[in-house]
């Protein structure tokens, strides 16, 4: 079962990779810890869109940083 994982698991991944693992240990110990979710195609998708709007707060927000040290 592909899963996302939602927090750093020890020996696994850190948060937001989806890693291949066995059915029994994402629905009996990641899922209920809410270590991770179920990787569906939808929520993958939204997980991406997710992290390309923070991309762009952080890139305004580097660009308008740079403007104000360059008008010092």
């Amino acid at each position: 079962m592909k899963v996302l994982l939602l927090e750093d698991v020890a020996k696994l991944g850190k948060k937001g990779e989806i890693k291949e693992v066995s059915d029994g240990y994402a629905r009996n110990y990641l899922i209920p810890k809410n270590l991770a979710a179920e990787a569906t195609g939808g929520y993958i998708k939204h997980i991406e869109e997710s992290k390309k709007i923070e991309d762009k707060k952080k890139e305004n927000l580097k660009k308008k940083k740079r403007r104000n040290f360059k008008k010092n």
